[in-house]
C-alpha cells in the first residue's frame, strides 16, 4: 500500500498503513544507531590519525583561499593599471 488512504480507506487499510510507516520508522532509527555506533568505533581506534588528516585538510584548504584571495587582489590591482594607462 503506497498512497495514503484518507477518504476511501477502511480501517484495516489504515491499520496496514500505520504499521507499515512505523516499521519503516523503526529501520531508519536502527540505521540511525548503527551509524552513530560504527563513528564511536572509528573515533575510538583512529581517532589520532583522523585528527591529523583533518587538521592537514584545513590548513591546506585555508592556504588555498589565501591564494586565491590574493591573486584576485593582484588582479585586481593590474586592472586598475590598466584602466589608468587605457585613459592617459
Amino acid at each position: 500500500m503506497d498512497s495514503i488512504c484518507i477518504e476511501n480507506c477502511d480501517k484495516e487499510d489504515m491499520y496496514d498503513l500505520m504499521e507499515h510507516r512505523l516499521m519503516q520508522m523503526t529501520f531508519w532509527a536502527h540505521k540511525e544507531v548503527l551509524f552513530e555506533k560504527i563513528k564511536q568505533k572509528i573515533e575510538q581506534q583512529e581517532g589520532e590519525k583522523l585528527e591529523k588528516i583533518a587538521e592537514l585538510l584545513v590548513e591546506a584548504s585555508r592556504n588555498k583561499m589565501k591564494r586565491a584571495q590574493e591573486a584576485d587582489a593582484k588582479s585586481g590591482e593590474i586592472r586598475e593599471k590598466l584602466k589608468d594607462a587605457l585613459e592617459e
